[in-house]
């Protein structure tokens, strides 16, 4: 056998088990020319952020900012949830609550929603999410609330509401009072507290201070730094009922209202007529009303105060005697420090026209006298210690009744007597 070998043989011999010719060195220098299937590619560069665009708060920061905020809102709300349970237990229990009686109507047809609404208006409760929570917890439905008048005390627990609401009744101490024609405002206060029903100073001082009204007459009253009660005259005498220890405020309304059912439109067109203000006409009847009390001379005490506001060129000042009257009794003795532009706007000797305001509260005969005075010449009267009336067209014949009436007895007045 022939020792040498044919090349051919020898790759053979070489020749992998699957036919491909093993050539490792050859293989791995075309692998290493060749990409890799899984090489990430390669990176584009950052683009450079937009001029308007601004720089991201580290996330550090952003979590101590979140817990600060979160912490602020949950000592808000704790505190906020501890007044509330501590206002709501008080008005639970009526604790901490003024003693005053509250005057609430309940219509026809009110939900607990409605009821708690109202009574929060009317200051006798004062959370009235308590109090629906607490009607829910008591099982109350709508239809357990009976509709009605009542007279609450606004230091009552939710129970003795409830117990009153649903029964319909409540007992209180009803007393009846008449204030006649001609009272003041500080003799009318002065009465209510004598029958315990409120107290005199705190009557005035809401009149003065705090009242307010959507009548139409209200907004009319002439708002003047000089005037002493901007309510005087505007508190209709007549005969009511109160509750002792009522409201102030439920006490006040009574009268305001009263007075504005009285306003009726022939009156106030009659006004219009005499171009005449509801504040004008309601401080002339005052002065009719001091100067003729209850007699049948209204109408011509009337007359004398239209003749000389129509001629005024003559006679400027109506110069009435009551006018003074209401400064020495009913604004001296409540005046602090004296004020003598306050007194001379009410002085019908000083002041020119009509007073700064009424002088006191008018019935309705007075205010019909102002709307409707006789057909007379008359500028002057004067009155006796009977209330006998005397009238005259000229200052002479006017003195002549003065002394006329002096000689009767006692103190004669009207006008120009002193």
């Amino acid at each position: 056998m022939d020792s040498r070998q044919n090349p051919r043989d020898l790759r053979s011999k070489s020749a992998a088990p699957n036919g491909r010719i093993a050539d490792s060195g050859r293989q791995k220098a075309y692998n290493s020319q060749q990409p890799s299937r899984r090489a990430a590619p390669p990176r584009q560069a950052a683009q450079p952020a937009s001029a308007g665009a601004l720089p991201r708060r580290p996330r550090s920061e952003n979590r101590w900012f979140r817990a600060i905020v979160m912490v602020i809102a949950t000592v808000v709300g704790c505190v906020f949830l501890a007044f509330f349970i501590l206002q709501s237990a008080y008005d639970l229990f009526g604790l901490n609550q003024k003693d005053q009686i509250v005057e609430v109507t309940i219509p026809e047809g009110a939900k607990i929603s409605d009821v708690a609404k109202i009574l929060k208006q009317d200051g006798v409760v004062d959370q009235p999410l308590t109090f629906r929570m607490y009607l829910q917890f008591k099982d109350i439905k709508n239809e357990n609330i009976v509709p009605g008048e009542y007279i609450f005390n606004a230091n009552m627990s939710y129970n003795e509401l409830i117990s009153a609401l649903c029964s319909g009744y409540t007992e209180q101490e009803v007393v009846r009072l008449t204030f006649i024609e001609g009272m003041t405002m500080l003799e009318i206060a002065q009465q209510l507290e004598e029958a315990k029903v409120c107290d005199a100073e705190e009557f005035m001082n809401y009149l003065d201070n705090e009242a307010e009204y959507s009548y139409e007459f209200f907004g009319a009253i002439e708002d003047d730094p000089l005037r002493f009660h901007k309510l005087e005259g505007y508190l209709f005498p007549d005969t009511y009922d109160f509750y002792i220890g009522e409201n102030v405020e439920s006490v006040a309304r009574k009268f305001i209202r009263n007075f504005n059912d009285k306003l009726t439109p022939d009156l106030k067109n009659r006004m219009q007529d005499l171009n005449l203000t509801i504040d004008q006409t309601i401080t002339l009847a005052s002065i009719i009303q001091k100067e003729a009390g209850e007699s049948d001379d209204m109408r011509l005490v009337s007359s004398v105060f239209h003749n000389r506001l129509n001629n005024s060129g003559t006679y400027p000042n109506l110069q009435s005697d009551v006018t003074i009257f209401y400064v020495e009794e009913n604004i001296k003795p409540l005046m602090k420090m004296a004020n003598q532009a306050m007194y001379d706007a009410y002085n019908t000797y000083v002041r020119e026209g009509l007073p700064v305001g009424p002088i006191c509260n008018p019935g309705l005969d007075a205010i019909q006298a102002a709307l409707y005075p006789e057909n007379t010449n008359f500028y002057y009267f004067v009155t006796d210690k009977n209330m006998d009336f005397y009238y005259a067209e000229t200052a002479e014949a006017h003195y002549k009744n003065v002394y006329a009436a002096q000689q009767v007895g006692g103190t004669a007045h009207g006008i120009d007597t002193k």
